[in-house]
């Protein structure tokens, strides 16, 4: 905002409260919606809501536009979409394409914006499933409904999918009490072959689990574990030991963050690793992994949330397969926020 507004404009500033006035006696300020609440009692000329979709629909109908009415302000929607189960889908659909006057609507994909380069267009075919890039590039409003694994088809299931022993074991974990769920693959260069799943029933603990693994493996395998990060936490398998140190405990390398991921990017992994924008297959998985293969044939959205439905009970398997790809094959690249060095004194 400093690097926007000239500086022969500005009356004062306030780093901390985010905040520059003006020598016309106007204010700009950067707010969070956070607490939608403490946004109340003023009189706004004119707003700009950013990633306006993935803000609760109480930031606008219930504060920012009382907070308009008495200065008839303007309001500026700028977003990503985020599926056509939003309060912005619905927004979008109010106004036709035709609009003139009161409220207008436009499009852009990233490429149009002018912003990023083509060949990182390109790039992130193969960094994001179909859906994904539709959504953050090509400014599509998906419609998260229906299947989780929108890119799993059969063409994912093969017998090549088979333990190399010279490889290490990558293994997803998902502490559930029951089912206890563990996905067993290899990467090999750029291809990901999932060849075994260990499903525990019974009130299996951690323990009962990485035995198990043993057994199967040997104790002089080596062991990659990629668990679900809150068990680092979690003690689900007796008191003085979390999920995590029982499987270190056990002689397996735990490759975890210290913080959960969000579903959203846990089914986005799974989808690019299955088959990404570009086209590319990276992921194979042997038959004989029944629970996981019906996981992502069967597991859907819960109805108006975008979310996984928990209810079916088929979501262990894909959860564990989640953390692998998350943590040994995700494509993701992060974000970084850059820094400006304008400043005004």
């Amino acid at each position: 905002m400093k690097k926007l507004v000239p500086r022969e404009w500005v009356k004062s500033k306030n780093e901390t409260d985010l905040k520059i006035e003006l020598i016309n006696d106007s204010t700009i300020e950067l707010k969070g919606t956070e607490n939608a609440m403490a946004l109340r009692g003023r009189s706004l000329a004119g707003v700009v809501l950013d990633e306006a979709a993935f803000m609760d629909s109480e930031v606008w109908f219930q504060v920012i536009r009382p907070a308009l009415a008495d200065k008839q302000g303007w309001a500026l929607f700028i977003s990503t979409p985020d599926g056509t189960a939003s309060w912005f889908y619905d927004l979008w659909c109010y106004v036709p394409d035709d609009a003139t006057g009161e409220w207008n609507r436009w499009s852009f994909t990233t490429i149009e914006g002018g912003n990023v380069p083509a060949e990182e267009v390109q790039a992130a075919r193969a960094q994001l499933d179909t859906r994904t890039f539709r959504q953050e590039f090509e400014a599509s409003f998906e419609n998260l409904t229906g299947l989780v694994a929108v890119s799993f088809s059969d063409e994912n299931i093969s017998t090549k999918a088979k333990d190399i022993s010279i490889m290490p074991i990558l293994l997803g974990v998902d502490f559930n009490v029951d089912p206890m769920s563990g996905i067993c693959a290899v990467k090999d260069e750029d291809k990901l072959y999932v060849f075994d799943e260990i499903i525990m029933t019974g009130g299996a603990t951690t323990w009962d689990f990485a035995e198990e693994v043993i057994r199967r493996y040997g104790v002089d395998r080596r062991i990659v574990a990629c668990p679900d990060p809150t068990g680092g936490a979690r003690k689900t398998a007796g008191v003085g030991a979390t999920d995590h140190s029982i499987l270190r405990r056990s002689g397996f390398n735990v490759s975890s963050p210290k913080a959960p991921w969000k579903i959203r990017d846990k089914v986005t992994a799974v989808n690019t690793a299955l088959y990404d924008a570009s086209g590319i297959r990276r992921t194979y998985i042997h038959p004989r992994c029944k629970e996981l293969i019906k996981s992502l044939r069967t597991l859907t959205y819960a109805p108006n949330t975008g979310l996984p439905n928990k209810n079916l009970g088929v979501d262990h398997a894909f959860d564990a397969f989640g953390y692998l790809c998350l943590q040994q094959f995700n494509l993701a690249k992060p974000e970084t926020l850059g820094q400006t060095g304008y400043r005004i004194y």
